[in-house]
């Protein structure tokens, strides 16, 4: 057995013993009492053994369990003291029956988490159900990164629904400036691969739909409010409410020239509409706005030109001009010298 194999069987023996020990207390148990009953602890300092035990206690969390802790007024040292134990709200989970498909729907959301702030909590989750023999097979083949919800945005967005919680953010529509925002949020919905925060705008005193990727800067609460004291209404339907156009602007269709062979990924979304006589094909393609389009088509470098419209072309025309100067800049940027190497330098297993 290697050192690595070693150390995780020590590792793996650590937890476990660790975790019979909180489980097995019939209530809670001190530092003392943990470094007398756990080999892995005994001899170690109060000092060292806070470090071991946190270490100990992140790796139970990632594994989806939680360690309660207590504190009391010692009568006899007159200090306090701090005890430890793992109850069963923390350890075991109600009897949960899940359909395959409720399993396989499971499994694919914990893979859109596990880029984002929330990935910690669902693999803990995750963690807790394959404990109790529900079968999560999990996937090798790679998500779309357009798939992944890994934004701060997203997180806080969901908190915000889930507290209650009236928040302020900096909101930028098509082709405008950014303006302060006030909402009470009611629900997140996702259409293809975008995501739109649903609610009340405390300005416009009406249901409103905003896009995540839209929103700047942080949700912050709402100055003088609290979470909870707002209610959704019972009748309230997301899909009811959902208007796109106040989210995105009206829609409008860009008429493109892709160069045979290119842009495939353009094609899949557009609708083709025949070829132009230098036998470019033509393509006609919706979208909301301009400059995120825009951000698109200049990837693909002078393979895709617009026809119209003219707002368009123009941002294309902007994005690459910004990317071209951004790229002169850096081929004229001075390099340093490298460092002048010595001559009868050891070679590097000397040096170590």
């Amino acid at each position: 057995m290697n050192d690595a194999d070693s150390r995780v069987r020590e590792q793996t023996e650590r937890i476990l013993n660790l975790l019979i020990a909180l489980r097995a207390a019939s209530g809670w148990i001190d530092r003392d009492s943990l470094k007398a009953c756990m080999d892995e602890y005994a001899g170690l300092s109060d000092a060292a053994f806070d470090r071991a035990f946190s270490r100990d206690k992140r790796l139970l969390r990632d594994l989806g369990i939680e360690i309660s802790t207590a504190t009391w007024d010692d009568e006899f040292t007159g200090r306090n003291g701090y005890g430890y134990r793992i109850t069963s709200d923390d350890y075991e989970l109600p009897e949960i029956d899940l359909t395959p498909q409720e399993a396989a729907v499971l499994s694919v959301a914990s893979r859109f988490w596990q880029d984002s702030a929330l990935g910690e909590a669902s693999g803990r989750a995750l963690h807790k159900l394959r404990g109790l023999g529900i079968d999560l097979a999990e996937s090798t083949d790679p998500l779309p990164a357009r798939m992944r919800f890994g934004t701060e945005t997203f997180a806080a967005a969901l908190s915000a629904v889930n507290a209650r919680r009236a928040v302020r953010f900096s909101y930028r529509k098509p082709g405008g400036v950014a303006g302060e925002r006030r909402l009470e949020p009611y629900a997140l919905l996702t259409r293809g691969d975008r995501v739109y925060l649903l609610g009340r705008d405390l300005d416009k005193e009406e249901i409103r739909t905003f896009r995540l990727s839209r929103i700047s800067g942080t949700l912050s609460r709402v100055h003088g409010r609290k979470d909870g004291d707002y209610t959704v209404p019972e009748d309230f339907r997301p899909g009811d409410w959902f208007r796109p156009v106040h989210a995105s602007g009206a829609s409008t269709t860009a008429h493109l020239r892709l160069r045979p062979g290119s842009g495939d990924p353009l094609r899949r979304a557009g609708t083709p509409a025949g070829t132009d006589d230098a036998g470019w094909d033509l393509l006609a393609l919706g979208y909301d706005d301009p400059e995120e389009l825009a951000a698109t088509l200049v990837g693909f470098g002078r393979a895709v030109e617009v026809d119209s419209p003219a707002d368009l072309a123009d941002a294309l025309e902007r994005m690459r001009g910004t990317t071209l100067a951004a790229l002169t800049a850096a081929q004229d940027a001075p390099v340093a010298p490298d460092t002048p190497v010595e001559a009868d330098a050891p070679d590097t297993e000397e040096r170590a």
